[in-house]
């Protein structure tokens, strides 16, 4: 079951959990270790602050809303649950930080400005 434990962290133990965090817009969601596998295998992660920056300054910018629409479409189209479809997705506004006990922790892009 999922919670929120004393560092207001939303834990995640499966893909239902994870969904619901990133669907609630959770600030920070924990992925525990019994569960971190199973999210590296069929979660597509975004891409990290640095491949990010390079790919914009390749597009003078605009490479946010063209990379958005052609996503949008690729993960329409792909096979996959709907499920993990709507995680693929919605996990694009999280920066992935992995932790030193093998759990990660998921924080909203926004949280760095």
């Amino acid at each position: 079951m999922s919670s929120k434990n004393d560092d207001s962290y939303f834990v995640a133990n499966n893909a239902e959990e994870l969904l619901r965090g990133l669907t609630n817009k959770e600030s920070y969601i924990l992925i525990t270790k019994d569960y971190v596998k199973e999210f590296e295998d069929n979660t597509e992660l975004p891409l990290s602050e640095n491949e990010q920056l390079g790919f914009n300054l390749g597009f003078r910018g605009n490479a946010g809303i063209l990379s958005e629409i052609f996503y949008q479409l690729i993960n329409k189209f792909s096979d996959g649950s709907k499920q993990q479809k709507q995680i693929d997705s919605r996990i694009r506004k999280y920066t992935v930080k992995k932790l030193a006990d093998g759990e990660l922790l998921l924080y909203l892009r926004q949280l760095d400005y």
